[in-house]
């Protein structure tokens, strides 16, 4: 542990410690628990009341003026929701991709709200959507793929939330809440078996300790075999699960104005790499040739593009490994003894990362309409990952990744009430401090590069918004946010390790030929620092028609900050960055309760202009890597509709329909190098995005009840990169799951069966195209499984 990282480790413990010991200390009645439940409260015979906290108070999703989509525990246990990522096949306008190109981690998803996110995991990039656990904002794509472990509710906000929630919320935020402890004794444990040896273990302890302090254990383990098959000797199945998790989280009461809710929570995952498969092999792409005609052992054979043999000798490298969707012929092996043997662990297949987390939150109410709340968090993250880039037992294109990220953020809310309640506030300030080392590995057939990164980070914010009620039922809010973003570069990963085939080529800035210990981004020992800084206002205008029926207008500014690029080549004499992205949003939604609230059906409508689009793409005339530009500039339009009907209280049916109508305004000359026009279609951005599901108890009298369920979803055409390679496009693709639920008279104890993806769909989640290499590859959705589990409550 550095000095910088032991210091901000030491403040945070210190600061929970104290915390722990001041709620011990005040040993005042015990404090009720929260007035609004965050489940969703049950009415005989119609919907039911949802609370949600996307305004940093409790209040009813009905009552809340922004586009948002809410799923209980019990939502996300009926659809078999495993991890927060797939939450994004039933939201309108959103999209998770659940392994993001480029990287071979599985605990890196990129989430994309109404087009708007970002598609590289790099560290020196930030998200375009913000994940929230318990407000604690998750500021790296790994490790954001968070288990359903003791959810409370998920909220997925959509369009920029630059107020309260601030940083990277561009393009929305996805909030995770965790059930707090009672004052209940209590559990529940479930274990699951399935396709591909699928074991499953889940239960949650609540834990009442004495009087005002509560306590509550959460564990999960997840193990499964990959669904990507290797076709050859050394070739492991990829997509597998071996993931082992826990939290323990403890609330104080010492008195009715003060809680206190510590939460200590970790994760252990040691998996293959992401199945990554080919889809096509340029044999004539200039590392292919290169291995074809010189390192493959064979190059009469594999370097005459006229002789058949090519295609069935497994030392040539061409069309005979793509193997897509559900093989590969990767071997995680290469001829380079430097590549092999290090950072940190010999290369192999693996997708190795540890989470921990530990965070306290005090709540204060100072008096009857003042409330004091503090959010103070430390997360660390370390991991290991390689990545068979070439897909074969060829060594043309590989990576192995050693991580490590921490961060410390404290956050200060003040909320109160005024006027007799027309006029609620809240008033704050968020700091939050990052560290980071990435060494990235690069193997190119001999030749290996050092291209990570050292970052870090600070952030600094402070916001404001306030909601007065003008006349009955019309409601004004307005809020504003500045924050400065601070981010130092360094390039001591950045070099090259061995120049092997590249050996005397004039890649150097100066012209000179390539040599080992030549810096990429030269001179070696230098740092480069951004500041950005931004003010994002926010209002919005609220009417509330009847008990039955709220609409409400809104104008929103969002802002993501700049950052490095962290793959190059050939060498830069500098260290390359890229500036902030902008948005502006104008919403006009409403939010309806109808047919004696046995119908719910909420929508939106929008317009969003998006600057300063920072794009990945590969320019040719700055050479052969990945890079992020500010490239383009964008408009999207849209429309969402939620629709939720309990026609009788057997009947659930749920629905929700998504438009985009993503289109570049201008595009700038980095871009165009590209191969991006104003005629490209925007990444990860279906014109539709369509759900639907249903469900019926049926009463067994004397045996207890069945629920039958049925979720569909519906993508349109998705294109995978900035610059629309056909070989990246997917197809619209519809997806089924199917289950049935059995619970005894007392629901203590229950059954289900399911199937995902009923119809066997073959879709390309997200993908990656690598002209140098001459390899496109992807990784599509898993394939049609079947799942059983039992569960117990008490």
């Amino acid at each position: 542990m550095n000095g910088a990282t032991g210091t901000k480790m030491r403040g945070a413990c210190g600061l929970l410690l104290g915390v722990s010991l001041l709620g011990i200390a005040n040993t005042g009645p015990a404090l009720a628990q929260d007035a609004a439940p965050a489940q969703a409260e049950a009415d005989t015979g119609g919907l039911e009341t949802i609370t949600v906290t996307a305004r940093r108070r409790a209040e009813s999703l009905q009552d809340t003026p922004i586009a948002i989509s809410a799923v209980t525990s019990e939502g996300l246990a009926q659809r078999g929701i495993e991890t927060v990522t797939q939450i994004g096949d039933f939201t309108p306008n959103v999209k998770f991709n659940s392994s993001v190109p480029v990287s071979a981690s599985n605990a890196t998803a990129a989430i994309f709200i109404r087009g708007i996110g970002q598609n590289d995991y790099q560290l020196s990039a930030d998200p375009g959507v913000g994940l929230y656990l318990d407000g604690v904002y998750i500021s790296r794509g790994v490790g954001n793929v968070l288990d359903v472990m003791n959810v409370e509710r998920i909220e997925v906000l959509r369009g920029p939330q630059g107020t309260l929630f601030g940083r990277n919320t561009i393009g929305g935020a996805v909030s995770v809440v965790t059930q707090k402890p009672t004052d209940t004794l209590g559990g529940n444990f479930e274990v699951s078996t399935g396709s591909h040896n699928r074991v499953q273990l889940k239960g949650i302890l609540n834990l009442p300790l004495a009087e005002g302090i509560y306590s509550s254990v959460a564990g999960f383990y997840h193990k499964r075999d990959g669904y990507v098959k290797g076709v050859v000797d050394g070739a492991p199945d990829l997509g597998d699960t071996d993931n082992l998790a826990g939290r323990f989280a403890l609330r104080l009461e010492p008195s009715s104005n003060l809680t206190i809710d510590l939460a200590v929570d970790g994760s252990r995952t040691r998996e293959n790499s992401a199945p990554n498969v080919m889809l096509r092999v340029d044999e004539n792409a200039p590392a292919a040739q290169a291995w074809n005609a010189a390192y493959s052992g064979a190059g009469a054979i594999c370097a005459d593009p006229l002789n058949p043999a090519r295609l069935t000798d497994q030392r040539c490298y061409n069309s005979q490994w793509a193997l897509a969707p559900y093989r590969h012929g990767g071997t995680f092996s290469a001829i380079s003894d430097v590549f092999a043997n290090g950072n940190p662990k010999p290369y192999q297949s693996g997708s190795d990362v540890d989470i921990w987390g530990i965070s306290g939150t005090i709540e204060w109410k100072i008096t009857d309409d003042l409330t004091l709340k503090s959010i103070t968090a430390y997360r660390k993250v370390t991991g290991f990952w390689t990545r068979d880039s070439d897909h074969s037992p060829a060594s043309i294109v590989q990576t192995n990744s050693d991580w490590k990220q921490d961060q410390f953020s404290e956050e200060l809310q003040l909320l109160g009430e005024a006027g007799d309640g027309r006029l609620n506030w809240v008033v704050g300030g968020y700091y939050s401090s990052e560290s980071g080392n990435h060494k990235d590995l690069v193997n190119l057939i001999d030749a290996v590069f050092l291209s990570g990164a050292v970052l870090d980070g600070e952030s600094l914010a402070f916001f404001g918004q306030a909601t007065y009620e003008i006349v009955d039922n019309l409601n004004l809010t307005a809020g504003i946010r500045w924050t400065e973003d601070k981010k130092t570069f360094g390039n001591a990963n950045q070099y090259v390790v061995e120049a092997g085939f590249l050996t005397g080529q004039p890649f150097n800035p100066d012209g000179s030929g390539l040599q080992n210990g030549d810096p990429l981004m030269g001179p070696l020992g230098q740092t480069a620092t951004i500041t950005d800084r931004a003010w994002t206002p926010m209002v919005s205008l609220a009417y509330r028609w009847s008990p039955e029926l709220l609409t409400y207008v809104s104008y929103s500014e969002g802002f993501k900050g700049g950052g490095f690029t962290q793959r190059v080549f050939p060498p830069f004499a500098f260290i390359p960055s890229f500036k902030p992205e902008t948005s502006t949003t104008y919403e006009f939604g409403f939010k309806s309760d109808l047919a004696g609230r046995t119908l719910r059906l909420n929508g939106a409508a929008f317009l969003n202009d998006y600057d300063d689009l920072q794009v990945t793409v590969n320019d040719p005339t700055l050479g052969f890597a990945p890079i992020i530009q500010n490239a383009a500039k964008a408009r999207i339009k849209g429309i969402e509709l939620e629709l939720e009907a309990r026609p009788v209280d057997a009947l659930r049916i749920e629905a929700g329909i998504g438009y985009l109508d993503a289109k570049y305004r201008r595009v700038d000359i980095r871009a165009l190098n590209a191969g991006v026009t104003t005629d490209t279609k925007l990444q990860n951005a279906p014109k539709w995005t369509l759900s639907a599901g249903i469900s019926y108890l049926i009463e067994a009298p004397g045996l207890g009840s069945f629920q039958p369920r049925v979720d569909w979803s519906y993508r349109s055409r998705v294109y995978n990169d900035a610059v629309n390679n056909p070989l990246l496009v997917q197809d619209g693709y519809h997806l089924v799951n199917a289950s049935i639920a059995f619970n005894d008279e007392s629901e203590r104890w229950g059954l289900s069966l399911g199937v995902k993806n009923l119809t066997k769909e073959v879709y390309l989640g997200s993908g990656y195209a690598d002209a140098f290499g001459g390899i496109t590859e992807g990784v599509y959705g898993r394939p049609r499984e079947w799942y059983l589990s039992a569960r117990y409550k008490f």
